[in-house]
């Protein structure tokens, strides 16, 4: 990094809103997201801080567009526009009218006609309009405005604004000036700048701001939005409006995975760095992807995909005769499912033949990713699996030549569903929900989810009641906790209704428990419950599994 570049220097906030000083939330940032937790902390930092000492606010790293007279925030944004919010809620409260117009013009720098200098917004954020309603315009944050009925981000100004003035309102003038000073002359940050976009991402990779920090996709959107990038400003601005709104629809966590996902598809095998270093060493340098618009229209491509595979299930066509059958079999999938490389499989799948044969091509990664869990699979090994199945997807003319290249280990499955003690299993639940998708009629949608499993035959019944009359307690243990003998519930076990014998813990516990089930109520219609019909839906278990629908 050249000298000339780097500007690192220790500033006072007052110092920083001055008239040498603007800057701009730059598109690629990700929106405000600071909460409640954040504005508490830094209003009873400042609050309590000693006057008389200086106090440190943390790191900015900045992006210094000479060309816009301005300088981008890269690192620092949260903590920047919380001291903007805070000020504004004191030049509201303070009645000094030097005081008010001291801090207004470190806000907003008033037009000099004489000096030829314009009007100027201290800090350009994204959501400027309710911005510069509540701070930018003076008494802004005196409105009255319930956080409950903005949209995302909006209402965190507000939350910001009502935490702040919480703080504030009750103390005296002499001490809202002192807090005004203070954070004026005794606030102070370091700030690193660099003229080139590269230099100030390479910052920001060795120091963070104590806010919520950039992460590895805030910097792949950057390094792709950037100029040397993408030329046209027009471009830019609108794949930054639509990452926001994918983002937005997704939720952070999920649009990050999906990052994950391709990656995989990408490069069909394990991780070797983190997800930047992934994609800057291997996608781009190999130029796998180019950079820019190539980029985003492929990361947009998966979100979407991602969007109708997972979370509205509707890839398969609404009027496709799998299409209930594929709707309960993802939703269980994707809720019980934690690994997520299978994910990558159906994914690409779509993206190569559409939803042709799709449920099919579910049910077999379904099978695969069930064989792997019951035989207790390492992470490398199911790495290597999937790996095999992306590249056959890649070199496939027709989903028929995938399933071709595609085996699991039946028995294995068969064998983990068949253990005396499933019960006690990771995937003990899965079996049980997978087994009502099976039974269920399918002229609706289904999506299975349950409180509790049950014992129908209790652990440990009452060695005196109906359950000693119909079974060798000294025996139990070897099909007690066989799928046979589990149901599921939708609401909370009750301990002492466990215990009950069979005719009254139907009727008394769980007749209203177990309704929603199609297999798992199918126990009321027994007269008894005796270890051969246990054995016998234990088997049917592994049939009805293994045949799929």
């Amino acid at each position: 990094m050249e000298k000339e570049k780097l500007d690192a220097k220790t500033r006072s906030i007052g110092f920083l809103l001055s008239q040498d000083f603007f800057f701009r939330i730059p598109d690629y940032q990700r929106p405000f997201s600071w909460d409640s937790e954040h504005f508490e902390d830094l209003i009873n930092d400042i609050t309590d801080a000693n006057k008389d000492q200086e106090y440190f606010l943390g790191t900015f790293v900045l992006h210094h567009r000479k060309d816009l007279n301005l300088y981008d925030v890269v690192d620092g944004q949260q903590r920047l526009t919380s001291v903007l919010i805070l000020l504004a809620c004191l030049r509201d409260l303070v009645t000094d009218l030097e005081f008010k117009s001291d801090i207004q013009n470190k806000i907003l720098q008033k037009k000099n006609v004489v000096d030829g200098i314009p009007e100027k917004i201290r800090l350009e954020v994204k959501d400027l309009e309710l911005f510069s309603s509540i701070v930018i315009k003076e008494e802004g944050t005196l409105q009255d405005l319930d956080p409950a009925n903005l949209p995302e981000p909006e209402w965190r100004y507000v939350d910001a604004v009502n935490i702040f003035r919480d703080k504030l309102v009750d103390l005296d003038q002499s001490e809202i000036q002192r807090i005004i000073t203070f954070i004026s002359q005794k606030c102070i940050v370091v700030y690193l700048s660099a003229s080139a976009f590269d230099d100030a991402f390479r910052l920001f990779t060795i120091v963070n701001d104590r806010g919520k920090l950039l992460r590895r996709i805030d910097i792949l959107k950057a390094i792709n939005i950037a100029p040397d990038a993408i030329s046209k400003e027009t471009v830019r601005s609108r794949i930054a409006q639509k990452w926001e709104q994918v983002e937005k629809d997704l939720g952070e966590s999920t649009f990050e995975r999906v990052f994950h996902l391709v990656r995989l598809i990408l490069l069909k095998d394990k991780p070797q760095e983190d997800l930047l270093k992934e994609f800057e060493e291997r996608v781009f340098k190999k130029k796998i992807v180019a950079k820019g618009e190539p980029f985003f229209n492929l990361i947009f491509k998966y979100a979407n995909l991602f969007t109708s595979v997972f979370e509205d299930r509707d890839f398969v066509p609404t009027n496709a005769t799998e299409y209930n059958k594929y709707r309960a079999l993802i939703h269980i999938m994707d809720a019980e499912f934690k690994a997520s490389e299978w994910r990558a499989c159906l994914l690409y799948f779509a993206k190569q033949f559409g939803a042709e044969r799709f449920f099919d091509f579910c049910l077999l990664m379904e099978k695969v990713y069930l064989a792997q869990w019951v035989q207790g699979v390492r992470k490398d090994e199911r790495f290597s699996e999937y790996s095999k199945i992306l590249g056959l997807i890649e070199s496939a003319k027709k989903p028929a030549d995938v399933f071709a290249g595609i085996s699991y280990d039946v028995s294995a499955i068969s064998t983990a569903i068949g253990r005396p003690n499933v019960y006690s299993s990771g995937f003990c639940k899965y079996l049980l929900l997978r087994l009502e998708v099976a039974v269920a009629e399918h002229d609706r949608v289904h999506e299975f989810n349950a409180k509790s499993i049950e014992h129908v035959l209790p652990q440990e019944p009452d060695p005196t009641g109906y359950w000693a009359g119909h079974h060798d307690l000294s025996k139990i243990k070897d099909y007690v906790d066989s799928i046979g003998n589990l149901v599921l519930l939708s609401k909370s076990k009750n301990s002492a209704a466990r215990n009950f014998d069979f005719d009254k813990k139907k009727t008394k516990y769980l007749e209203n428990r177990v309704s929603d089930y199609p297999r798992s109520i199918q126990v009321l219609d027994y007269a008894d419950w005796e270890r051969p019909t246990i054995d016998k839906r234990t088997k049917e278990a592994q049939k009805l599994i293994i045949a799929n629908f």
